[in-house]
């Protein structure tokens, strides 16, 4: 495995991100200036405020479930071959088909929202793990066994670093479905977010406005995945197996 990087290319990473902030304040500025004055700063901002919130809860409530059900299918190759086809299954089922019955059963709260999108950010965490699980070399983890790498040891410094580009990966593709889902689900059960907001603009034929909106959303996902999602796929590169 590698854990260092050249200085050169670590120099060159630099001139990388800071022409990236460039670009992404030249971005904003443009934005701004062709008519964020018709956006309700409040509204927006607050809005994209509670949406993070309950995708950054959806994302962590997937990814424990995943981790638990990676655990539970690796105790034994039966309960693998039993569960393994119900769960790949599952994660064909579409999400929203269950709208009807939670709005039934939580009425239209946030929970309903936070629902559905485990249900859309489980799986691409689940079964990216489930893969990396499958392709981990049994000479590393014999060598972390010999090391005295046991118990919480063998999950910090062997499990973890060897599944950790797996589990980035994963999150990068939960993550993005999460914000698809997001804005038709807070429009759905009419709860305060970013999606409604936006919907709300539609609904009022403020076409202008509306594509702003959505300009400064993306700009605003961009940024999120450039300096977290981005920076974490770059880490995990020294975790890989070769």
């Amino acid at each position: 495995m590698r854990y260092t990087y050249p200085l050169k290319r670590i120099r060159r990473g630099r001139h990388k991100a800071n022409i990236s902030i460039a670009i992404t304040v030249l971005l904003l500025a443009l934005i701004l200036f062709l008519g964020f004055t018709e956006v309700d700063a409040r509204q927006f901002f607050g809005g994209f405020g509670e949406s993070f919130v309950r995708v950054s809860i959806a994302y962590a409530v997937s990814l424990i479930l995943a981790i638990a059900m990676v655990v539970f299918l690796a105790t034994s190759a039966l309960i693998e071959t039993i569960f393994l086809p119900v769960l790949d299954a599952l994660q064909s089922f579409p999400s929203f088909a269950v709208f009807p019955l939670l709005l039934v059963w939580l009425g239209r709260t946030s929970a309903v929202t936070v629902i559905i999108l485990v249900i859309e950010m489980i799986w691409p965490i689940l079964f990216t793990l489930l893969s990396a699980q499958k392709q981990l070399k049994t000479d590393l983890l014999e060598a972390g066994s010999i090391f005295g790498a046991t118990g919480t040891k063998r999950i910090r410094y062997v499990l973890f670093p060897l599944l950790f580009p797996a589990l980035v990966t994963g999150s990068i593709v939960a993550w993005g479905e999460a914000w698809e889902a997001i804005i038709a689900a807070e429009i759905i059960v009419a709860v305060p977010g970013v999606g409604t907001y936006l919907g709300n603009l539609g609904t009022a034929n403020s076409t202008g406005t509306l594509l702003v909106g959505i300009l400064l959303l993306l700009l605003i996902l961009y940024i999120v995945n450039k300096y977290l999602w981005l920076t974490l796929l770059n880490l995990s590169t020294r975790y890989q197996q070769e």
